[in-house]
Formats: structure tokens, sequence, C-alpha cells
């Protein structure tokens, strides 16, 4: 199965952070007779195992996303989300939504005030998350609950797009396309004197929560984390973001609160280099992926980061070039097989 394929399958499943149960679903059928073992942990993360050597090497991939809980139901009968994740209050006016009940799904839209109607302070201003509302058709408060209820998840839909030869856009990229660099990592590898474990993690988006148990869990001797990252352009200045799409995987050395453990460093760049694997190295001062879990688990463990450089992080227009994709899961892949000289 290619690349673009797998990633179209993640895409459009629903997983927003603490409902994760059908990308949950998805990765173990992917992942069913390539590896010798998976299972489900007590929060909901996905683990699987491959080979039976000393070193346990862990690579995480976070199945959530971020989206929305409804909080409220006025008596007009429009509803009040509750943000799950960090959103940009500018791109969500006049989305589309789908609300994910027990009876099934629910469409509706975030409104926005017709540029008719509104002062030139008011087109001047970008909303808050707190004024905008979403309007599913109901009449009044009792004809909204009986088609949702506080606590149900909603999610911003987009369409899964191809831009060009190689690249796609599409919503949750952050991090399905992580999802797909796992699966077939755990696909494709073939351990030496290493026992790999991969981790579809839970909520990550709420603070890196399930990598964090998983890390205690396993006790691994390294970790990889595996996500997105911040891609320069368009819109960065010079020296602000370097790595750009169809340049490799990133290779990350520093993120907010984290630098990578000089070994697996060494690791990373000496296996794309040997492998002549297209690799960008990336520094950024904000965002935190679940590698700065790494020296916080237990004693303390090596840790680093692998990413996929995106465009338009966190909407619904999030943009990618395939071979990055396939450049990031050849880099993991080389680099856990020759793991046991550096570890």
């Amino acid at each position: 199965m290619g690349v673009k394929i797998l990633l179209k399958k993640f895409v459009d499943v629903s997983g927003i952070s603490g409902s994760e149960d059908n990308v949950r679903n998805l990765m173990k059928k992917e992942l069913r007779g390539h590896v010798n073992k998976v299972y489900e942990d007590r929060v909901g993360n996905l683990i699987s195992v491959k080979g039976n050597g000393k070193l346990k090497i862990l690579l995480t991939a976070h199945m959530d996303e971020i989206g929305f809980i409804v909080k409220h139901i006025n008596d007009k009968g429009f509803l009040k989300l509750n943000p799950l994740g960090g959103w940009d209050p500018k791109i969500l006016l006049s989305q589309r939504v789908r609300i994910h009940t027990d009876k099934g799904t629910v469409n509706g839209v975030i409104g926005s005030k017709a540029i008719h109607m509104q002062e030139k302070e008011e087109l001047e201003k970008a909303p808050k998350l707190k004024q905008l509302f979403v309007d599913i058709g109901a009449d009044s408060k009792e004809d909204a609950e009986k088609m949702v209820k506080i606590g149900d998840y909603a999610e911003i839909t987009g369409e899964f797009s191809e831009l060009g030869s190689n690249r796609t856009a599409g919503r949750c990229f952050d991090n399905r396309i992580s999802c797909v660099v796992l699966t077939e990592v755990m696909r494709r590898v073939k351990p030496k004197g290493s026992t790999l474990y991969g981790v579809g993690s839970v909520q990550e988006e709420l603070g890196l929560k399930g990598a964090t148990a998983a890390m205690f869990g396993v006790d691994p001797d390294v970790i990889i984390s595996l996500d997105v990252g911040l891609a320069a352009d368009p819109y960065t200045e010079d020296g602000e973001v370097s790595n750009k799409l169809g340049e490799g995987a990133i290779i990350e050395i520093q993120e907010y609160a984290f630098v990578v453990h000089k070994k697996v460093k060494k690791l990373l760049v000496e296996t794309a280099k040997k492998n002549k694997i297209p690799y960008q190295l990336g520094v950024s001062s904000g965002g935190a992926s679940e590698a700065t879990k790494a020296i916080l688990t237990r004693e303390g463990k090596p840790g680093g980061l692998v990413g996929v450089p995106v465009r338009y992080m966190h909407s619904t227009v999030e943009t990618a070039d395939l071979k990055d994709i396939e450049s990031a899961i050849s880099l993991v892949t080389r680099a856990v097989e020759n793991a046991g000289n550096y570890f």
C-alpha cells in the first residue's frame, strides 16, 4: 500500500484527544501480521512489539488531533465548544463541524456574522474562541438536546486533497502523518539485537499525557518521538525556522523545552548520511513533542525527535510532501536497525 493511500485512511477517521478509538483500531488493523505483539495499555495507548533483542527502543506517534468538546447548549439551540488543543480562532469562522454522539454524527457549522452587519472595528479584530458558536439546525435548547449532549466531541472537517505531483493537504496531518511513519516502520523494520516498541499514544495535544505513561511502562533504553515539524515557507522570516517541504525528514536538535541527546543525534545523522536519506536539521523555539518526556522518564532516557515538515499547522489545510514522509520512514527504519552500534 502506498504512503498516500495510508495517509488518507488515517486522515479520514476521527481521533480527537480523549477519543482516539478509531485511529487505534485502524493502526491495529494495519499492523496485524507485521509485528510480534500488539496490545492496548490502561490509558488507551496502542503498543506494538517487534524483535526480541536486549536493547529496548521505543517509538512514539500521537494518535490524537486537536478538536472540541460541547460544553453548553443555549436556549436558542446553539452550541458552545471547549477547545481540545491549540486553535487559532481566525481560521474557525464559517468552518463545517462534525459532532460525534452516541447515536451517530451530527453536522453543524461555526456561524459568522455577515460582513453587511459588522462595524469597521469588528472587521479588524479576530474573534475569541468564547464568542464562537455552532449551528446544528436546532430551533431551541430542547430540540438541540435531542441531537447532542454536553461532552460530545466535535471536529472541524476538511477534505484530503492532492496538490501537484507529490504534495497533499488536509486536516489532522498533525499527527496522522507520524501514525503512517510508525505503521510503516513497524512493518518494514528488521530489528538487530533489539526489541522495538511502537506506541500510538493518546492525548498528546493536552500535554503529552499518553506517551508519559507508555515510556514509564515500557522502560526503554532509548526513545525516538515521531511528529510533524513547522515548515518555514511561505510565512516566516529568514532565520526564524529553516525547514522546508521536499527537503527530507527533520532531525530536531532543539524544541521549546528539550535538546536531543548527543548519541541519538549521532545515530540519526550518521544513518541518514550512510544511506543517502534526505534530511534537515531543525531548531525550534516553540512547541513541545513527546521527546520532551524522555529525559523525565524514570531515571531519564536518551531521546530524540524525527519530524515531517508541514505547512499551516493546526488548520484544516495542513500541507506536506510525500517524499518527506518516505524519508522519515527510511531514516527511522535504518536507525532502529543500526541502534545497537550506538547504545
